[in-house]
């Protein structure tokens, strides 16, 4: 188990649901924390708790799918010594039919789920490689795992981000790099606030999320445990084990795309 006491660690999306709670749980660790979030009040009020308890952090208010202000808060870091691990948390949700989904929030989330985790990435890797450590934690979804109508834009981009980050744990394995791929199930955080569903069953599913979803705070005892043993995926989810041995069995497949079909998209 590795042991996380001194490690610096950026967090992404830490003003909230699993980021947040990841963040309390690594300065329990004695983690040195650097917060990044979009929303200013959201992290300030994160910073004051946990700098109020005697741990150590800095937070930054930037935009993740700004490449000049990624880079940025990456120099800033890495003038004050090499990062230790690296957590590619902060995400935008979506949901409608891709017929109905313009190309302004395709690259909306190309740029905030695919790209942010990207930018960071390479913001930080030529430094882990020529110290020949670090740990990468990229936050997919196991939306990857579900062919579901009405969530077609959002699943695509994770489940790239799940192929880039596979990919990277064999690439950079070589120079002592860990790489971590998540892959969260449903999650009762603001994450889903603003989708409201275009039918009476979408909106029904996000009216009821917090009665069929996880807890951030379990979400990110798992992750917590994914980084200590250096593991390659984590699924967190059984469901998410449902989701991706189906594949395999087409007829299961199908039926819960049609069932979905049904009940979440609109009809012409």
């Amino acid at each position: 188990m590795k042991n996380l006491s001194g490690k610096k660690v950026l967090i992404t999306g830490a003003g909230s649901g699993i980021g947040r709670c990841l963040a309390e749980l690594l300065a329990k660790e004695g983690a040195f924390l650097y917060l990044g979030d979009i929303n200013e009040e959201n992290i300030v009020r994160v910073f004051n708790d946990l700098k109020g308890s005697g741990v150590g952090v800095k937070y930054f208010v930037y935009d993740v799918s700004n490449q000049n202000e990624v880079y940025s808060v990456a120099n800033s870091i890495l003038s004050e010594g090499n990062l230790d691990i690296l957590v590619n948390n902060a995400g935008i949700g979506y949901s409608n039919d891709l017929v109905d989904t313009p190309l302004d929030m395709w690259k909306r989330l190309i740029n905030v789920n695919l790209l942010g985790p990207i930018y960071h990435t390479y913001a930080f890797l030529d430094h882990m490689i020529k110290s020949k450590s670090g740990h990468i934690v990229n936050v997919s979804s196991g939306q990857a795992f579900f062919k579901l109508p009405g969530w077609g834009a959002y699943a695509s981009i994770k489940a790239a981000l799940g192929v880039f980050s596979e990919v990277l744990h064999y690439e950079v394995k070589r120079y002592g790099i860990s790489v971590t791929t998540v892959y969260p199930f449903m999650v009762n955080t603001p994450f889903y606030k603003d989708i409201k569903g275009e039918t009476f069953g979408a909106r029904l599913s996000m009216k009821l999320v917090p009665y069929y979803s996880m807890k951030p705070e379990t979400v990110a005892k798992i992750i917590l445990k994914a980084i200590k043993k250096e593991k390659k995926v984590e699924k967190v989810s059984v469901l998410n084990d449902v989701g991706f041995y189906s594949q395999f069995v087409p007829f299961m497949q199908d039926i819960v795309a049609t069932t979905s079909s049904l009940l979440l998209t609109k009809k012409k």
